[in-house]
């Protein structure tokens, strides 16, 4: 074989196993997989008090009760609902002064009427949605839980406001001066 016939022959096996290399059609090959997102969502609650101090002012002796409100928002997702409780900070339920002024045994807890040294709280809402009714009249604080609010629905996106009343009435055996007693609310998904 003559040179040229063998680069010839070369030639031609190396296109030979070009074209066997190729295959015969193109196809685009493709596969699929699914995942699932997945989101767990708990339980939530949020209850927020609109002023830190709720202030009874010009409390004279002798007077009918003097009142002043607070508002009260609860916000969660729980789809039963929730409750709203109320207690004093500690085991001291009179409003006390916090200088040493003012009447010693101050202003105890009780439910407040004219010609009385006492101090309560109500509750009460516009919400369609909360029961308020077991707080609408003044009681006394307590060390334990008390309801002033449920519900047996989520609340509203902005939340369910309840206004919280506390209420103060003295006589003459009280000094003037600044009386306090701090109390907390505890809301609880049902």
């Amino acid at each position: 074989m003559s040179k040229m016939s063998k680069a010839i022959a070369v030639l031609g096996v190396v296109a030979g196993l070009g074209v066997a290399a190729l295959p015969l059609s193109s196809y685009a090959v493709s596969d699929t997989a699914n995942t699932t997102a997945q989101a767990i969502v708990g339980d939530s609650i949020a209850v927020t008090v609109a002023d830190a101090t709720v202030t009874m002012n010009n409390v004279m002796a002798n007077q009918d009760v003097n009142e002043a409100s607070t508002n009260v928002t609860v916000q969660t997702n729980n789809a039963t609902g929730y409750m709203v409780q109320i207690k004093d900070a500690d085991t001291e339920l009179a409003l006390k002064t916090t200088d040493g002024s003012g009447t010693a045994d101050g202003i105890a807890a009780g439910v407040p009427a004219k010609d009385t040294n006492a101090w309560g709280f109500k509750a009460s809402t516009t919400s369609a949605n909360v029961d308020a009714s077991a707080s609408d009249s003044y009681r006394a604080i307590k060390t334990g839980n008390q309801m002033i609010a449920e519900s047996d629905k989520a609340s509203a996106n902005a939340g369910d406001v309840i206004s919280l009343t506390f209420g103060v009435t003295v006589d003459t055996t009280i000094a003037a001066g600044t009386y306090q007693d701090e109390v907390v609310l505890t809301a609880t998904t049902k």
